[in-house]
């Protein structure tokens, strides 16, 4: 087996050379569809890498040779995460395929006890062995174009045929309808980050909105201009009012569908799926051959989507890990047998979250 040498850098230390070998690796014509988003992209960890100092790049050697990357974070006591943590909703090395990667060996040289992850596409076939349970991202495809989609989206779902008359509705009682692909309007970022926030708090789920890495991440991805990475908050106007948002990114191929949201008070006419129908149409113009739902079993994410790629969730550690992680999901799920427990830590879960967000400023972009 051929010597494998592991250099890591914070993003910002990589140079022209390696963030052209890392485009030439996912480039490559048999690199899993899975790894054509925008967050495997150089570009991408380097944008993170300006919000959270920890950030670092493992560069692959073998043989003198750069093989591949593989962006994380490193935390306490050797525990390391995605990059991007929280926001990271799809993770994973970038290799050449004709690399075998032991993830043990990679682990080690990394001085990491531990990896967790929670969005790695199943392409990743050496990482098999740590999975614990599996998801499902969906995918919208338009690489026919959209009248192409259309076709053969209407064939099992109607949320097309649902959405046009409403969208008419809508414009009948508010104005004409306007649809901007990528608009820097400040007045709608501030109504993004308002509506996101209190929906977050009315789920009871932490608001990703108070927390000051996750604000200045997010700004600065809605200003990214790169082929690889570009922000896109596109908007829909009914009149003069914002009916709906959508802050997304994507790479040459791929829009990510990222932070959806929309005017409550319009709920009745779906301007969310209005959005959406709209992007959906405009995409292929772009160059744009797939929208990336990620993770989550909503209605519109099933409704629209012509295909899914599984996601694994587990973590690459010591086996004596592995062994009392697995003893401590099965201790979980005896007590999750028992309908008074459950009950007493779901309630004890909302009131941490409540707690934790009422101590935090909501929606803080609104002060920038």
């Amino acid at each position: 087996m051929a010597a494998m040498k592991i250099q890591l850098l914070h993003p910002r230390e990589l140079d022209s050379g390696l963030t052209a070998r890392w485009h030439q690796l996912l480039g490559a014509p048999d690199v899993p569809q899975a790894l054509h988003g925008p967050f495997f992209t150089p570009e991408f960890a380097q944008l993170v890498g300006e919000v959270r100092p920890r950030s670092r790049v493992a560069v692959i050697e073998v043989d003198g040779c750069v093989a591949g990357f593989h962006a994380f974070e490193p935390g306490p006591l050797g525990i390391a995460s995605p990059l991007a943590g929280r926001m990271s909703d799809a993770h994973g090395p970038v290799l050449d395929t004709q690399l075998d990667l032991d993830p043990g060996i990679w682990l080690r040289q990394c001085g990491l006890r531990s990896w967790r992850f929670d969005h790695l596409p199943v392409a990743f076939s050496a990482f098999e062995p740590f999975e614990t349970s599996r998801s499902r991202a969906w995918l919208l495809c338009l690489d026919g174009g959209f009248k192409a989609y259309r076709e053969r989206i209407e064939e099992r779902s109607s949320w097309i045929r649902r959405t046009a008359p409403k969208l008419r509705r809508l414009e009948r009682q508010f104005g004409p309808l306007r649809f901007e692909l990528n608009t820097h309007d400040s007045q709608a970022w501030a109504s993004l980050a308002r509506w996101k926030s209190a929906q977050y708090r009315r789920s009871a789920v932490v608001d990703n909105f108070s927390i000051p890495w996750v604000c200045d991440y997010l700004q600065r991805l809605r200003h990214a201009q790169s082929p690889a990475l570009t922000g896109l908050m596109s908007a829909l106007y009914a009149g003069d009012r914002l009916a709906a948002v959508h802050l997304g990114m994507r790479s040459q191929r791929v829009w990510h569908h990222y932070l959806p949201t929309f005017d409550r008070e319009l709920a009745p006419f779906s301007p969310g799926l209005g959005l959406l129908l709209r992007m959906v149409e405009q995409a292929p113009d772009l160059g744009i051959e797939m929208l990336d739902f990620s993770s989550g079993d909503m209605d519109y994410k099933r409704s629209a989507s012509t295909d899914c790629v599984e996601l694994a969730q587990g973590a690459v550690e010591p086996a004596w890990m592995r062994a009392t992680r697995r003893q401590g999901r099965r201790a979980v799920a005896r007590l999750r047998t028992s309908a008074p427990v459950l009950s007493a830590a779901r309630s004890a879960r909302r009131t941490a979250i409540a707690l934790l967000n009422a101590s935090r400023p909501a929606a803080t972009l609104l002060r920038r």
